[in-house]
């Protein structure tokens, strides 16, 4: 599949682009493609990929809105970087699988200036570093990074802003289902009627919305060798320092990437061990002593499902145990429940050691998946049982 930026670069020389851009041989083009393939798609493939869907988008909208052809290419080739600042961007921030809180805002909201610092002093037209600078601005001023009022935030930069809200609504985020295109397309109205966006822009592309086709986005990081380091630095992000555990929402994340079930099993378990008298323990014994065994407690679970975890090589194993709070969560993949009959005896073992030994309690739950049954289903399904009665949960 033929990406934008290599239509760009195959039809520069029957553009006026060069002549537009104030460049010879097509040497800007040629950069900005090596920055989105070397710099973004190396450091967030996720973020790459949704640079090249926004660029789609405001073709698109460019186009009903009968843009010039230079225009259009101004407008692909803006969007094509114009989340290219997001590459100085912490991990911790980059990479969160939730909601930001106001110090994450924060931080997240540099990245148009950091866009722009890199491109203004290399462009002589400034309207590619404008889409960079301007696509989160409103034009009531509630944008950032600058508060710009509508005077000030060209056509270009308004149309970047709508392709890009339109493409981050109806995408699938770890912490969010995506929105059809009709409650897309309704909360863009929204937004225009109160002042923030260009009503003419978002009525343009409500024209075309439903008939929007974006092309799959295939192209990967140069060299196999990036492959395992963005594993590494996805699972560096999700696992705790000190205990070496996942963060349950990892395996939401692993879903959302459409890894899981690397050798055809037909399902999968997922096991809640639930330790409703920790906030007691922690009472009684401090926090410290509490935390310590809390601990101790992953540990001998984290023993257990290492002897059952088969190798694969998107993700950590077969087997994959995860920390949510006070409680642990385990993923196992098989062919059958009762595949895994073996490990689950293991845990009741473990389980049933710790309130022998601590006199903590533990509710555990557990519930066999179809491969075909989302994560995020599965959980629901799962985190339900611990509000159910007695009788409606599966227990070990």
């Amino acid at each position: 599949m033929t990406t934008t930026a290599e239509k760009i670069i195959d039809s520069a020389n029957d553009d006026p682009v060069e002549q537009i851009l104030g460049y010879n041989n097509n040497l800007l083009i040629r950069d900005l493609f090596e920055i989105m393939n070397e710099v973004l798609a190396n450091r967030d493939i996720s973020t790459y990929k949704h640079t090249l869907r926004v660029a789609q988008i405001a073709n698109a909208i460019g186009k009903a809105m009968h843009l010039s052809e230079e225009e259009l290419t101004i407008l692909d080739l803006g969007c094509l970087v114009h989340d290219i600042g997001k590459t100085a961007i912490p991990d911790d921030v980059l990479l969160k699988p939730d909601l930001f809180n106001d110090q994450d805002r924060r931080i997240m909201e540099f990245h148009p200036l950091i866009g722009a610092k890199l491109f203004a002093p290399r462009l002589h037209d400034d309207r590619i570093t404008n889409i960079i600078l301007r696509h989160h601005e409103r034009l009531d001023g509630s944008g950032y990074p600058q508060g710009l009022l509508a005077p000030e935030i060209d056509t270009l930069s308004r149309i970047a802003a709508v392709a890009d809200e339109f493409e981050a609504l109806t995408s699938k985020r770890p912490y969010k289902s995506p929105f059809s295109v009709h409650t897309a397309i309704g909360i863009l109205q929204y937004e225009a009627e109160k002042g923030a966006l260009d009503i003419k822009i978002v009525e343009g592309l409500k024209k075309i919305a439903d008939s929007l086709i974006l092309q799959d986005v295939t192209m990967q990081p140069t060299g196999n060798f990036m492959e395992e380091i963005e594993h590494f630095r996805r699972d560096t992000f999700f696992r705790d320092t000190l205990s070496e555990l996942y963060n349950y929402r990892y395996l939401l994340v692993l879903d959302d990437l459409k890894v899981l079930g690397e050798t055809d099993t037909t399902g999968y378990l997922l096991l809640l061990v639930n330790f409703r008298g920790m906030g007691r323990f922690q009472v009684d014994n401090g926090v410290i002593v509490a935390g310590q065994v809390h601990d101790e407690i992953g540990q001998h679970l984290r023993d257990t499902v290492s002897r059952y975890r088969e190798k694969r090589l998107n993700y950590d194993g077969s087997v994959m145990l995860f920390r949510k709070h006070c409680d642990y969560m385990i993923y196992a993949e098989e062919n059958s429940e009762g595949a895994l009959d073996d490990l689950i005896s293991q845990l009741k073992q473990k389980v049933g050691q710790t309130r022998k030994e601590w006199g903590v309690e533990a509710n555990c739950y557990r519930v066999w998946f179809p491969r075909d049954t989302s994560i995020e289903d599965a959980m629901t399904r799962l985190f339900s049982l611990q509000v159910q009665d007695a009788e409606t949960c599966k227990t070990i």
